[in-house]
């Protein structure tokens, strides 16, 4: 289940197509409990994950931390401000096509965000991908040594450039 469809699912499949409540108890008892269980222990695996991977790219010499309090920015690379944003490559995106043009990927991610989530802020997206299984991704998440390792190598070998510049349009706006 993605984020934000878990009250969508709980009003189609359940609000507004069982009729008995009786059958509705044993609806959510038999189905819908696992999906909550698994929606919220994946989301939680996730954030603390995520969480771990933030405070690592913060650790490196050529990185500045912020306070989190600041909307958009949580680290500062080479004087600029960026958004962290950890992620897995979207299904539909090809794996060798992301590893050859990332800035066609980072230029793809800003115009495919969701409505509640747009931003244009300066964002370092830490794509996660297993290129030889690509649906096993979300593994590498709990790979700490290997995420960490590729982080410094990043850092340690990265500016930020003009080139880094990603123009998109969002919803037919540029």
């Amino acid at each position: 289940m993605v984020q934000g469809q878990l009250d969508q699912k709980i009003q189609t499949e359940y609000v507004r197509k069982i009729v008995r409540y009786k059958d509705l108890l044993n609806n959510v008892k038999a189905k819908l409990h696992n999906d909550v269980k698994n929606y919220v222990t994946c989301t939680w695996f996730n954030h603390w994950t995520t969480v771990l991977i933030e405070e690592h790219i913060s650790t490196h010499p050529k990185v500045i931390p912020t306070i989190k309090n600041i909307k958009g920015i949580d680290i500062f690379f080479d004087g600029q401000p960026f958004d962290l944003k950890v992620t897995y490559l979207p299904r539909k995106y090809n794996p060798e096509e992301a590893v050859k043009n990332p800035v066609k990927l980072a230029v793809w991610l800003y115009q495919n965000q969701g409505a509640q989530r747009f931003g244009a802020d300066n964002r370092l997206f830490v794509v996660l991908l297993d290129k030889n299984n690509p649906k096993k991704s979300w593994k590498l998440k709990r790979n700490f040594p290997l995420v960490f390792k590729e982080i410094v190598n990043f850092f340690n070998n990265e500016k930020v450039s003009q080139e880094d510049e990603i123009v998109f349009e969002f919803r037919k706006k540029i």
